[in-house]
């Protein structure tokens, strides 16, 4: 969709340009304009917190039974018999590694919290502006303009992160019998597989390589309005300043997709998506360079700066943020005045 865009925009204007040529030039006074063109949105930043956090865990206290314990890859609970000769049936666990010397281990860790920053300059998206002339200034005129901007913003994170957390192993035994394949969930009413419900606990500070992919895909919306100077350079060359209020929306989807490595082989899935809106009030500041074709159409090239301050959006345990503090738009296009 990016792709197609630019060159169709071009060979729009284009378009226009050429069937214009042949109008008249003569100076005319018009007091209201519009402008149509693409844009390049460039310092849009991603930035992608809380990596690796797996979400809230409560092992527990290191020994004793009858206690409902959650664990990042598995859960040991209070079952309907409440745990009679300190055993449950309600437990469960995701992989084979856990079974450890007629043991099911499960693990709980901290919080790893990393963060990671990305973007993927340039940002496309399209200008459109209309504004009125209300009276003259030093060196040229003065008015009023009102715009309506879009951009599309598409950042791909592949990174990997290394960190540390404290990890909590508990051991939890089999009593001789065979372990479930897992995955396996077993319920509170039961009956199913007996687990014993006092741990075998053990503390370490374990090292952990975070894998896997980020996307932050959003789609900007951003209306824009204030006063701006405009002073001619020449018959045809003149320059255009404006500032004003800018009011965002963001449309935002996250997801996330991660292997955490912890030291000792153990791993643990974590996955997650989102979408959602949020709006923000900054400001702008612009300026444009014209050329006069004709009376009514002109040539456009500018640069805008947006400050529209940080979105942020959560899929499960996990944050994006896009920062708008200090976005930059280059764009072009063509002015119709009447």
């Amino acid at each position: 969709m990016k792709k197609s865009f630019i060159p169709l925009t071009l060979a729009l204007t284009s378009g226009s340009c050429l069937t214009s040529l042949h109008a008249d030039e003569t100076t005319a006074n018009h007091s209201s304009w519009f402008s149509l063109g693409p844009q390049f949105g460039l310092k849009l930043n991603a930035r992608f917190n809380h990596l690796g956090n797996l979400g809230s865990t409560s092992p527990g206290p290191g020994t004793g039974g009858g206690l409902d314990r959650t664990y990042n890859d598995g859960f040991v609970k209070v079952d309907s018999s409440g745990n009679a000769g300190g055993q449950t049936w309600n437990w469960g666990y995701q992989n084979a590694s856990q079974v450890q010397s007629g043991n099911i281990v499960m693990h709980a860790t901290s919080p790893v919290n990393g963060t990671l920053n990305d973007n993927d300059d340039p940002q496309t998206g399209f200008d459109l502006a209309f504004g009125h002339d209300f009276g003259s200034a030093p060196g040229g005129k003065w008015g009023l303009q009102a715009a309506f901007d879009f951009a599309t913003v598409a950042i791909h994170e592949h990174q990997s992160f290394a960190g540390s957390s404290t990890l909590i192993s508990d051991a939890f035994s089999l009593n001789g019998q065979p372990a479930p394949d897992a995955p396996y969930t077993g319920s509170f009413g039961g009956p199913g597989q007996l687990l014993g419900d006092s741990p075998t606990r053990s503390t370490v500070a374990a090292p952990m390589l975070i894998t896997g992919q980020h996307t932050l895909d959003a789609q900007v919306y951003v209306l824009r309005a204030g006063p701006y100077y405009e002073f001619n350079f020449s018959r045809r060359w003149s320059g255009r300043l404006g500032a004003g209020l800018a009011l965002g929306v963001a449309d935002m989807k996250y997801s996330f997709n991660e292997t955490v490595y912890f030291g000792g082989g153990s791993t643990v899935n974590n996955a997650g998506s989102s979408e959602g809106a949020e709006f923000q009030a900054g400001a702008y500041l612009e300026g444009r360079v014209l050329y006069a074709l004709t009376s009514q159409m002109s040539l456009f090239a500018g640069a805008q700066y947006e400050y529209l301050g940080t979105f942020s959006h959560n899929a499960g345990n996990e944050q994006a943020q896009l920062d708008m503090n200090c976005g930059v738009y280059v764009l072009f296009g063509v002015q119709w005045s009447f």
